[in-house]
């Protein structure tokens, strides 16, 4: 050992050989022993961020925490038309991001559906009803006419639900149209395709009477749909006239 010591230092050559040899060897063990535990170690605290989008709340806050995340909710939650109310609408950052354990994720809750009045169409005709009700990004429903002794033909009676009450942008309101005076009679309108209940308050609301109910089993309509009246609608008829419905089964 001692004669290879003293060739080693006589030849400049071998020596850097030999040290060469030494080094690399030295960090392969640095790298198997110290380098490669601690990525490791350093991949196993970060982790995809899970989708809790569109889930209720309490179950997202505890996805997210079993995960090993934590959670803080936006002051002010936001209106949607897609996500139902306490619902999670938003997440920050978003789904599938990579991110270190307890990072925390800023949630937004859906306020669901913003709710508008409705307003007073009463003497309007059936075009500004519709743009007023497109303002508030409301639908126009049924167009169902009725006898009035003071409202002109054409223009609006009323509106149903009625002026006044809170329902969510995108709802249908049916809007009642004056036929005139008709001497004295009221016109029937078409129920046929609305629940039983419905056309039941439609019924009552114009002075008319439910009649007999006839129930007809049919595979494509659901429990409770009216399908066909009698009298037929279009028809001015007295208050107080029975209206016999057909409904489905």
């Amino acid at each position: 050992m001692k004669r290879f010591l003293v060739y080693l230092n006589r030849s400049p050559i071998l020596f850097a050989v030999v040290f060469w040899v030494f080094a690399m060897l030295f960090l392969a063990i640095l790298a198997n022993w110290v380098i490669m535990p601690a990525m490791s170690g350093q991949s196993a605290k970060t982790m995809p961020v899970p989708n809790v989008v569109d889930l209720p709340a309490d179950e997202a806050e505890a996805a997210l925490r079993s995960a090993g995340l934590n959670v803080k909710w936006a002051k002010d939650g936001r209106y949607s038309g897609e996500i139902e109310a306490n619902h999670v609408l938003l997440q920050m950052p978003a789904a599938g991001r990579t991110v270190k354990r307890n990072r925390t994720i800023l949630l937004t809750l859906s306020k669901g559906r913003q709710e508008v009045v409705i307003p007073d169409l009463r003497g309007a005709s059936q075009r500004q009803a519709e743009i007023s009700l497109q303002r508030l990004e409301l639908l126009l429903g049924s167009r169902i006419e009725g006898a009035h002794s003071e409202i002109p033909r054409g223009v609006v009676i009323r509106t149903e639900p009625e002026a006044g009450k809170y329902v969510r942008i995108g709802s249908k309101v049916n809007i009642v149209i004056s036929s005139g005076n008709s001497s004295g009679k009221i016109l029937l309108p078409n129920l046929r395709q609305m629940s039983l209940s419905r056309a039941q308050e439609i019924i009552d609301s114009l002075g008319f009477k439910v009649g007999g109910i006839i129930t007809i089993q049919l595979e494509d309509k659901l429990p409770n749909t009216v399908l066909e009246l009698n009298p037929k609608p279009g028809e001015y008829l007295e208050a107080g006239t029975s209206i016999d419905l057909t409904v489905a089964e």
